[in-house]
C-alpha cells in the first residue's frame, strides 16, 4: 500500500512525457496539467482510496497529503509519514512507534521519494489519450500511463477536468486485478506551511518508541 500511495503522489504532482511516448493528444494535455501543478509553491489535499477486485470493494480509507518542495507529510490508515528533505519519519499510531530513515535522493528504489520519481518520470511510462466523458456534471479527459518495464501494475488511468485541468481521480490497475482508485478532494494550492510541519514532533506523542534506522 505504501508504494501505491507514493506512486499516486508522483502522478499528481508533475510529469514530463516526451513526444515519442504519447499518443492521441495526451502529450499536450499532460504538459498543460504539469505546468499548472509545478507552478504551485505548495499543495495540500484530502483523498479517498477505494480498492476493488472483481467488482467487489476490498477496503476504503481516507488520507491527507501536503507537499512543499522536497518536503512532504501524509497520514492515512493509522500511520503518518513526515519528510523534511533530510529525514523520513514513519509513525504508527497503533503501537505509538516511530521509525526514522535517512532521505536519499539518489535511491531509485525508494518509493518514499516522490522527487526522485518525478525527475525520472519520462523514462518509465508511455501515455495515451483514451477518450472524453462526463463524470457527474464534469467533462473529463481520460489518459492512460503504461509502464515501460515490468511492474506489479499494468496501467494507471488519470481523470483530468477539461475545464480547469485539475486531476480528479487516479486509478492504478494491478496485475492481480485489484484496482486502487484515488479520489482527490479539497485541493488547496499555495498554502502556507512552515518547515516544522514536515518534522515529526516527539513531544506530541508521549512515550513514543523511537527506532532510528539512519
Amino acid at each position: 500500500m505504501k508504494n501505491t500511495l507514493f506512486l499516486f503522489i508522483a502522478i499528481l504532482l508533475a510529469w514530463n512525457v516526451p513526444a515519442q511516448n504519447v499518443d492521441g493528444g495526451a502529450g499536450d494535455l499532460l504538459k498543460t496539467v504539469s505546468t499548472k501543478y509545478q507552478s504551485y509553491t505548495s499543495m495540500q489535499f484530502h483523498y479517498t482510496l477505494k480498492a476493488t477486485k472483481d467488482n467487489k470493494t476490498l477496503n476504503t480509507f481516507q488520507g491527507d497529503f501536503a507537499i512543499k518542495g522536497d518536503k512532504y507529510r501524509t497520514s492515512y490508515n493509522g500511520q503518518s509519514f513526515f519528510c523534511d528533505g533530510k529525514n523520513i519519519w514513519n509513525y504508527q499510531k497503533s503501537t505509538n512507534e516511530v521509525s526514522i530513515y535517512e532521505y536519499d535522493p539518489e535511491d531509485d528504489d525508494n518509493m518514499m521519494n516522490p522527487q526522485r520519481i518525478l525527475r525520472n518520470w519520462d523514462r518509465h511510462f508511455r501515455a495515451k489519450f483514451i477518450r472524453d466523458e462526463f463524470v457527474g456534471n464534469q467533462s473529463v479527459s481520460l489518459v492512460d500511463l503504461t509502464p515501460k518495464t515490468n511492474q506489479s501494475y499494468y496501467r494507471i488511468r488519470l481523470f483530468v477536468n477539461k475545464a480547469n485541468h485539475n486531476i480528479l481521480r487516479i486509478a492504478m490497475y494491478d496485475k492481480d486485478n485489484t484496482v486502487y482508485t484515488y479520489y482527490i478532494e479539497q485541493f488547496k494550492p499555495n498554502v502556507t506551511l512552515s518547515d516544522s510541519y514536515f518534522v515529526f514532533d516527539k513531544s506530541q506523542h508521549p512515550g513514543v518508541e523511537v527506532n532510528d534506522m539512519r
